[in-house]
C-alpha cells in the first residue's frame, strides 16, 4: 500500500488569519426554530441520561463533574501503565530528550484502584488541563510549571506537597514507582478544598456528532505514524472489527496492566494530530517550550480515514478549537480521543498507510 509521507516543514508553519466559520446568515426566526428542534430531539432520544462532554456519549449512570488530568510516565522502562485505558481523552506531548509524556483525562475516577506511574508537571500540560477545568494530578514539577503552580494557575494534587495522595510501588524502580488511587485523589480534592463541580466559565472543548459519521476523504489512515523525534515514534493501527485505533509504542501494543487480558490495548475512536512547534528553553536539561497560542495545521482520523484540520487558540486561558478545511468547527465521532501534539523539527512528521 502506498505510504503518504507528510513533512512537517510544509505543514507546520505558524499560520495566521484563520477565517471564521463562514456560515450563511439566517434569520433570527430560523435559528430559534432550529435550536428548539435540536433540544426536543436531544430530550426525546436521551431522556433520563447524562451527557459526557469528553466523549460525546450519553449514559444513565454517568455523573457530570470536573475531570482529573494525570501526568503519566511514557518511558519504555515505566510501561505498562495502570488504568490509562479508563481515560476518556489522552494527550501526548514531547518533553526533554525527545521523549514524551501522556496526560490521560478521566471523567470518572473514584473507583480507580491504581493509576500511574505518575511523574512531574510541565507547564504546557497545565494549560491543556485548564482547558477542561480539570484537577491536575502530578508528582513534582519543572521550574516553569512551579511558577504556574505558585501562582495558583490550576487546582492540583501534587505528591511533593500532598504525600497522602500517593504511594510507591515496590515492584517498580524509582522514579517510575509513584502511583495513586481514585480514593486517594478524591480525598486530596476534599482536603485541599477544591470544588468537584465545573466553574461557571467552563466551556466544552470538543463538539461531537450526534451519531457516528464516516469521513468524506480519499486519505486512507489504516496506520497512522506519529513521529515526535528520532526516539519517540508511536503509531496507531485501525481495527476494522471494533472500528477503533489501537495504540502502539516502542513497536509493541501499548497496554494497561490492569485491564482484562484480550482487551488491554489502549484504543480510541478518534485520533487528532496537532502540529505546533517545540523550542529548547534550557540547554542544560533540554527543557522544552511548546507553542500553544496561535494557529496551525493538523489531521483528524477516524474509521480508517484522515482529513486535514486547523487549530486555533487565542490565549493561554482560552480553549483550543479545531476546524475543517472549509472553516466549520470539527465534529468528532462519539468515543474516546487521543491527541498527539507534535513539533516541526526535522525528525517530526506524520505518515499514513
Amino acid at each position: 500500500m502506498k505510504k503518504h509521507l507528510l513533512t512537517i516543514a510544509i505543514l507546520a508553519a505558524a499560520v495566521t488569519g484563520l477565517s471564521g466559520c463562514g456560515k450563511k446568515e439566517e434569520t433570527t426566526e430560523a435559528v430559534t426554530t432550529a435550536e428548539v428542534t435540536t433540544e426536543e430531539v436531544t430530550e426525546n432520544n436521551h431522556e433520563g441520561m447524562t451527557y459526557n462532554e469528553l466523549t460525546g456519549e450519553w449514559s444513565a449512570d454517568f455523573v457530570s463533574k470536573r475531570p482529573i488530568a494525570v501526568m503519566i510516565n511514557n518511558l519504555k522502562e515505566a510501561l505498562p501503565s495502570s488504568s490509562t485505558k479508563q481515560a476518556d481523552i489522552i494527550y501526548e506531548c514531547m518533553v526533554e530528550g525527545g521523549i514524551t509524556r501522556i496526560m490521560p483525562i478521566f471523567s470518572s475516577y473514584e473507583g480507580i484502584e491504581k493509576i500511574g506511574s505518575i511523574r512531574s508537571a510541565r507547564h504546557y500540560f497545565i494549560n491543556i488541563a485548564n482547558e477542561y477545568d480539570a484537577i491536575y494530578v502530578h508528582y513534582g514539577q519543572s521550574k516553569p510549571a512551579k511558577a504556574l503552580l505558585d501562582d495558583k494557575a490550576i487546582n492540583n494534587v501534587n505528591g511533593m506537597t500532598y504525600d497522602a495522595g500517593f504511594y510507591r510501588d515496590s515492584a517498580r524502580v524509582a522514579p517510575h514507582n509513584a502511583y495513586s488511587t481514585g480514593e486517594r485523589i478524591v480525598k486530596g480534592i476534599e482536603d485541599l478544598g477544591y470544588s468537584a463541580d465545573y466553574s461557571e466559565s467552563h466551556e466544552q472543548v470538543f463538539s461531537f456528532n450526534e451519531e457516528e459519521k464516516e469521513l468524506e476523504s480519499s486519505q486512507t489512515a489504516n496506520t497512522i505514524h506519529v513521529n515526535f523525534s528520532s526516539y519517540s515514534k508511536p503509531y496507531f493501527v485501525y481495527d476494522e472489527t471494533k472500528k477503533l485505533y489501537n495504540r502502539y509504542e516502542y513497536d509493541a501494543p501499548q497496554i494497561d496492566e490492569l485491564a482484562e487480558e484480550g482487551d488491554n490495548v489502549l484504543n480510541f475512536k478518534n485520533v487528532i494530530i496537532q502540529i505546533s512547534a517545540y523550542e529548547c528553553i534550557n540547554p542544560e536539561n533540554d527543557l522544552q517550550e511548546l507553542t500553544q497560542v496561535g494557529e496551525g495545521n493538523g489531521y483528524y482520523c477516524t474509521n480508517g480515514k484522515a482529513v486535514p484540520i486547523t487549530w486555533k487558540k487565542s490565549s493561554n486561558n482560552s480553549i483550543t478549537k479545531y476546524y475543517t478545511e472549509d472553516g466549520e468547527e470539527l465534529l468528532l465521532n462519539p468515543g474516546k480521543t487521543w491527541i498527539s501534539i507534535i513539533g516541526s523539527g526535522e525528525n517530526a512528521g506524520v505518515a499514513f498507510e
